[in-house]
């Protein structure tokens, strides 16, 4: 028993006749005939009585017929579900995310693609730029939004948002005189950083032979922002982390200083060839 037989017996099952089905089916009456004979055979049953008006159906050709139904509707569903798999239609994508990732994910193109596709499933994880690198070098996520500056051998990666470092500044230490600072601007003012970028902080203060307060430090660029605004001290943030996190009681100010600016990417294991479905969510970025 096949599935063309199933197919042609449902035919003949339905229409009744053995010459109407074969005009369905778009075939000669005589091989129509011979599979029905031979999927007999092969079950040990009669499954139709064959009469000079038609046909109809046997207590074994009844129960076939709802199996049947049952058996092509599965084959249909599984090739179609397969299909959309295959083709980046359907599945689960795990992603990994950073928090400082703010305003780069979902975006209007991710939108639609789940909108268009709505059995695709995302599963997120939030760790910072290496937790999510060390993620992707266990397989246990298929790509992650991280930021620079970071170290990731056999990465292939994407630029989404490079951006500037800001200060979000509480009005009781707002004495800026412009709308943008420089980095010497901070060593009279307490900071709070973002231990991400601590190393990539202290070299330019060396650098620049300053030595500001550095009065909290913190693994959340958010809790940073946070901490601003609850005049605790000066957060030092990637500009949108400022833009999305700030209150009426602190003001933003760029900073000009381009060794400060930062990009987030979008990375994946470079040895592994994206699927149809991861290579869709690349393509939406």
């Amino acid at each position: 028993m096949n599935f063309r037989q199933l197919e042609y017996f449902l035919a003949v099952a339905n229409a009744g006749q053995i010459t109407a089905a074969a005009q369905q089916l778009h075939m000669a009456q005589p091989p129509l005939s011979y599979q029905l004979k031979q999927l007999e055979t092969d079950l040990g049953v009669q499954l139709l009585h064959r009469t000079s008006s038609g046909t109809s159906l046997t207590p074994a050709g009844q129960l076939l017929r709802d199996y049947a139904q049952q058996l092509l509707d599965l084959r249909n569903r599984a090739d179609s579900q397969v299909r959309s798999l295959g083709q980046g239609l359907a599945g689960v994508l795990s992603v990994g995310v950073i928090s400082s990732s703010i305003g780069a994910t979902p975006n209007a193109k991710l939108r639609t693609l789940t909108r268009h596709y709505p059995k695709v499933q995302i599963r997120l994880f939030e760790d910072n730029t290496y937790g999510l690198i060390d993620r992707l070098e266990k397989q246990l996520i298929d790509v992650a939004i991280v930021r620079t500056p970071f170290t990731g051998p056999h990465l292939a990666s994407k630029e989404l948002k490079s951006e500037a470092m800001a200060a979000v500044v509480p009005h009781k230490y707002d004495h800026f005189a412009g709308a943008t600072i420089q980095v010497e601007d901070l060593a009279t003012v307490p900071l709070i950083i973002y231990r991400r970028f601590e190393s990539l902080f202290q070299a330019t203060f060396r650098q620049q032979a300053i030595t500001p307060f550095i009065a909290c430090t913190c693994d959340d660029a958010r809790t940073a922002v946070q901490w601003a605004n609850a005049q605790m001290g000066v957060a030092i943030v990637p500009q949108s982390v400022a833009e999305q996190g700030s209150d009426p009681q602190t003001s933003i100010r760029p900073i000009r200083y381009r060794p400060w600016r930062t990009t987030l990417k979008l990375v994946w294991p470079e040895q592994v060839t994206p699927s149809p479905l991861l290579q869709r969510f690349i393509d939406s970025y």
